[in-house]
């Protein structure tokens, strides 16, 4: 009994001679069919078996059949491109964010695309997956998680660098006030008469001895300070720095001064001005210092 290995690469058989020769007579088997003869270990084209009458074997053994082997790829599977977006997947979710996500996911698409399309020269569907999956995390991760977590210390950046620029104008109003002093016999704007230059007769102070004329002592400063705008704390958006000293008024100030006789050189220690917003306090020595944390400037 033989058997066969039909055109559309299925096993036939067992087949006797006489059906064999049939089948030869009406052309449903060739030469180079394979057969497998009675007693045969392999696989040889028809043409081997004299019985079939195909004119004589081929020279030398015909190499054995495997319909697997005859739909194998031919050659190594192209992987180059899934490799690199799994390499720029791993890269990216570990470092370098966008600059290496971007790369795998483009990478990672074609690779797909190309396996879909020809299975037999193109491999690493799997590879490209795990690298078009970190890239996109690592996607993720740069426009909401990271943010997320750097806003806090970003807005404690700002925050601190907002303090500074405060302690920094308040340094410069104390210096304002002592140069003022040394012009006027040791004294404060708000100790000196408006007769002779002062605010004595503006001041309103309230009962914690804060006064509500802040402005105008430090428009009569104006000679000591260099600009209106180191009046305004830059945390402080309920106030607008004024044009100059002349239009200045009590919306252009975040700053308030503390007045009274009891606020001279002999009570270095003595608050002269305070920052509402950082809660920082200007002493009448010229320091600078926050109430909370006890920072001298």
């Amino acid at each position: 009994m033989y058997k066969i290995i039909g055109s559309d690469g299925k096993e036939y058989g067992p087949i006797s001679l006489e059906l064999l020769q049939q089948w030869k007579a009406e052309g449903r088997i060739q030469g180079q069919t394979q057969v497998l003869g009675p007693g045969a270990t392999q696989w040889q084209p028809a043409a081997a078996y004299p019985e079939l009458g195909f004119g004589g074997a081929p020279a030398g053994p015909a190499p054995a059949y495997s319909p697997r082997a005859a739909m194998a790829p031919t050659g190594k599977q192209e992987q180059g491109l899934a490799i690199a977006s799994l390499v720029l997947g791993i890269c990216s979710f570990i470092c370098f964010g966008l600059f290496a996500g971007i790369p795998a996911i483009i990478c990672g698409h074609i690779a797909r695309g190309r396996v879909s399309r020809d299975p037999a020269r193109y491999g690493g569907a799997g590879l490209a997956l795990a690298g078009l999956i970190m890239g996109y995390c690592s996607i993720v991760i740069t426009f909401l998680i990271l943010p997320a977590l750097l806003l806090p210390a970003l807005s404690r950046a700002k925050s601190r660098a907002q303090e500074i620029n405060c302690m920094s104008n308040m340094r410069q109003l104390g210096f304002a006030f002592r140069s003022w002093e040394v012009g006027h016999n040791g004294e404060f704007p708000f100790n000196v008469s408006t007769a002779k230059g002062g605010t004595m007769e503006l001041s309103q102070r309230d009962g914690s001895g804060l006064d509500r004329s802040s402005y105008l002592h430090f428009q009569v400063m104006s000679n000591e300070l260099s600009t209106p705008k180191i009046l305004v704390c830059v945390a402080d958006s309920s106030k607008v720095p004024a044009a100059d000293f002349g239009n200045l008024s009590a919306a252009n100030v975040s700053y308030q001064i503390y007045s009274g006789r009891e606020i001279n050189d002999k009570n270095p220690q003595q608050t002269i001005a305070i920052c509402p917003i950082h809660g920082a306090v200007l002493r009448v020595d010229g320091s600078v210092q926050t109430k909370s944390k006890s920072r001298r400037y």
